[in-house]
């Protein structure tokens, strides 16, 4: 008998500022005090406070973000939809 496991992804809301952005990553200094950095595939969605797409390219350090993530955990998150709260 074979048993298959469904891997479920949680869904994380980080709140903080951008202190890095590669092309691949960003890196969030949460509220919390804590620094994270989540992956930042190409289908990630930038946006501006009122959820209008902006380009990638409008998110660099220093900005104020909303980061919906999903993950198995703090320490394993893919950004879905990254928020500048400061436009």
């Amino acid at each position: 008998m074979l048993v298959v496991g469904v891997l479920a992804h949680e869904k994380f809301k980080i709140v903080g500022t951008v202190v890095n952005v590669k092309s691949d990553e960003v890196a969030v200094k949460a509220i919390d005090g804590a620094t994270y950095e989540i992956d930042f595939p190409e289908s990630t969605v930038v946006t501006d406070k009122n959820h209008k797409k902006l380009d990638r390219a409008a998110l660099k350090a220093g900005l104020k973000v909303v980061v919906m993530a999903l993950g198995h955990d703090m320490f394993d998150l893919e950004a879905f939809e990254i928020q500048l709260v400061d436009r």
